[in-house]
């Protein structure tokens, strides 16, 4: 089998409204599909997710990386020779993690197809088959107590028992609890909150405010600090009385090593499309295991099809720390994907579908590529 074609296909799906988060503002989807094709008429899809706030790479810059010089390099080779890609893919072009696990997640998709079986399995079994959901959408942006409580409620109403939300606002740390506050009183005890700081906390500021979060039934939070400041998060580590989940600190495996040599964190929030794709999430969740560290199977504002590669990732894992997210439509007027998942769903079901088990709508695709 040998790979005769790949094709870039940028696309952009609306919002319903802005996503406002401690680093930018998301008005849509806009990432860049791959799809590749076979001499024996298999195929895959994957995807690049674009979002500056993470590596400064704009849909754009992904579209340029792999049509200009990532796709051509891969025609004429075998699609299972995925270590030998990556090689040649690394010769070609330095970093670029997100545009390459794109090509990643698209030779895994066509692995499970070709072998009539969905990818988790290839990856060495299905651990479990039903996932659960951190909601709602991508996490709670920037917006009102009220607001905020209402948009975990329509999660929680659906079964969902872990919600995320977005800290940091401009307003300072005050505003922060006062939404966790109304999201807390709204959903109850029995749901489990994680707050996302996206590293827009000083030392001094989690230190204080992180603590007053536990009380208010925080159980995790993510990035509190700059992505660098691994010293700093030791320390604060073992002053508070919450988990510390890193994102932005975690590149690459050498520094999850790092991490764990200094301490800095509980579990690491493995963002899949953003991390090299499969094969480095693999890396990145072996060290993770080797460490004690626990594992949060992620990502960042993908369509359908980025999302279903992180839920084969997670079937495969043996624990996980804590659950995906799981539909863009709780954020985005639309999915490129065939019978997509509701906006609200508690859990994930993986089925035995092969490869990613989801299908190109390619209506849609039509309808938002650029």
């Amino acid at each position: 089998m040998k790979i005769t074609r790949v094709s870039i296909i940028p696309y952009r799906i609306p919002y319903y409204e802005t996503h406002r988060i401690a680093t930018l503002d998301l008005t849509a989807l806009e990432n860049v599909v791959v799809r590749i094709e076979t001499d024996t008429c298999v195929e895959g899809f994957g995807e690049a997710v674009s979002e500056p706030k993470w590596n400064s790479t704009v849909r754009e810059a992904h579209e340029l990386t792999l049509r200009e010089h990532l796709a051509p390099a891969l025609i004429g080779m075998d699609p299972f020779d995925v270590t030998g890609i990556w090689e040649t893919m690394n010769r070609i072009v330095g970093g670029h993690y997100s545009a390459k696990a794109a090509i990643d997640i698209a030779l895994y998709d066509l692995i499970g197809h070709a072998l009539e079986m969905p990818v988790c399995r290839y990856l060495g079994g299905c651990v479990r088959r039903e996932i659960e959901v951190e909601g709602p959408g991508f996490g709670i942006g920037f917006m009102e107590p009220g607001e905020a409580a209402k948009f975990a409620l329509k999660a929680v109403e659906t079964g969902c028992r872990q919600i995320e939300v977005k800290g940091g606002h401009p307003l300072g740390p005050g505003r922060d609890l006062d939404v966790i506050r109304a999201v807390y009183e709204a959903c109850g005890s029995e749901v489990s909150l994680k707050v996302d700081v996206t590293e827009a906390y000083t030392y001094k500021t989690a230190a204080r405010v992180l603590p007053q979060m536990a009380e208010l039934g925080v159980d995790w939070v993510e990035q509190p600090l700059p992505r660098h400041q691994l010293e700093d998060l030791a320390k604060l580590r073992e002053r508070v009385p919450v988990g510390i989940i890193l994102e932005e600190s975690i590149g690459h495996p050498a520094d999850v090593i790092r991490v764990a040599r200094l301490g800095a964190a509980d579990a690491i929030h493995i963002k899949l499309p953003m991390l090299g794709g499969i094969t480095m999430g693999r890396q990145i969740a072996a060290v993770c295991n080797s460490a004690g560290l626990g594992i949060q199977p992620g990502t960042s504002t993908p369509s359908g099809l980025g999302l279903a590669a992180v839920h084969q990732f997670a079937a495969s894992l043996p624990v996980v720390a804590r659950g995906c997210h799981a539909s863009p439509l709780a954020r985005a007027e639309d999915d490129i994907v065939m019978d997509p998942l509701p906006a609200y769903p508690a859990t994930i079901h993986i089925g035995d579908a092969p490869g990613l088990g989801v299908s190109i709508d390619w209506n849609k695709l039509e309808k938002y590529k650029i």
